[in-house]
């Protein structure tokens, strides 16, 4: 028969298995950071005539190769992408007739695997990952096909900068850029179209006495767009924001695309507050959230008649990794399409400045 622990004895046994406990997390934490994989930058090796490898710092039947190659992603055998221009035009706004104008084109790449071609190269007694990629510029240009006299040079129409997470990237358009794209595909000379990607990865250098420091390295691809508008119309629409507004209801879409662009940091959830209240005082309240795997797009409809003017206001609360949340002032909108997304975003047009996370384009 088992004796009976005192309080104070129970006590001090949970926290001496506590102890032991947390010491133990300690040490596998510390284990997993000393044995973290990061290839040797300073001795690339070329397999095939054309793929870069670097050894692993650690394991000598581990190496990382360079990708060579970049394809859009496909779903059930669609490309994974989307491009949507919108206009509007508000007669009644305070300061007199004023347009909104713009587009979003959203697609997802993907590097091609060279296992099997370095397997077959190498032997099958080695592993091969690709590089630890850390940050991805993506950009849109238009090289003018021949007989095209609009366009003979080279134009970049977007450029986005972000992490290299979800493999997601969306590129808002300004307006000159979205109508030239939308032209582009409808005049069939997207031949003339590609995505081209500069990456970085990192990993360790020798210094002079042979020893291992922090070292980074770049790379570069290009792919055609393989889309067009003849066989693929279900992947482009036209936005009339006119038409998002009744003369009974409100409809307004939410975007956030940070989470799907990898750019959200160390948040884990964006939730907004939105509000909408007619002349005569009714008001009809929604909230929104976006998190990693949610839609990046939500469509709202408040079931009241808007007020003249077609305003609302929204807050904002952040929810953070560590526990906190910050909660941002209300504030006022009257656009159809409320952008939340918070990346750095660069725009190269003419006669457009660049957006800034949150705003409109």
């Amino acid at each position: 028969m088992s004796e009976k622990l005192a309080p104070a004895a129970r006590a001090s046994l949970r926290s001496r298995a506590g102890a032991l406990l947390t010491c133990f997390v300690l040490a596998a934490a510390a284990g997993a950071a000393v044995l973290r994989a990061e290839p040797v930058l300073t001795r690339p090796e070329t397999v095939a005539g054309r793929i870069i490898i670097y050894p692993d710092h650690r394991d000598p039947k581990l190496f990382y190769y360079v990708p060579t190659g970049l394809a859009l992603s496909q779903t059930f055998g669609k490309p994974r992408f989307f491009f949507y221009k919108y206009v509007h035009v508000k007669e009644d706004a305070a300061e007199g007739p004023r347009t909104t104008a713009g587009g979003v084109l959203s697609l997802a790449v993907e590097f091609g695997d060279e296992t099997a071609a370095l397997k077959e190269s190498k032997g099958p007694g080695f592993d091969f990952r690709p590089v630890p990629i850390e940050t991805l510029e993506i950009a849109l240009s238009y090289t003018g096909i021949e007989g095209d006299a609009a366009a003979p040079e080279k134009k970049e129409l977007a450029l986005n900068r972000v992490l290299w997470a979800g493999k997601n990237f969306t590129l808002p358009l300004s307006r000159e850029s979205a109508s030239y794209l939308w032209k582009i595909f409808e005049d069939r000379k997207a031949a003339g179209l590609s995505v081209e990607c500069s990456f970085s990865y990192g990993g360790y250098d020798l210094d002079e006495e042979g020893k291992l420091k922090p070292g980074e390295r770049s790379g570069r691809l290009s792919l055609a767009v393989p889309v067009s508008m003849d066989g693929q119309p279900d992947l482009f629409k036209v936005i009339n924001l006119a038409g998002k507004f009744s003369f009974s209801f409100r409809r307004l879409s939410v975007l956030c695309f940070d989470f799907v662009n990898g750019a959200a940091g160390d948040l884990v959830k964006l939730t907004a507050e939105v509000e909408i209240r007619t002349a005569r005082g009714q008001r009809d309240f929604k909230t929104v959230s976006f998190s990693a795997g949610s839609e990046p797009q939500v469509d709202l409809e408040f079931n009241i008649p808007e007020a003249r003017g077609g305003k609302y206001r929204y807050r904002l609360t952040r929810f953070h990794g560590d526990g906190r949340s910050e909660r941002s002032e209300w504030q006022e909108g009257d656009s159809a399409f409320l952008d939340l997304s918070t990346y750095d975003t660069v725009i190269k047009d003419e006669t457009s400045k660049p957006a800034a996370g949150g705003g409109r384009w």
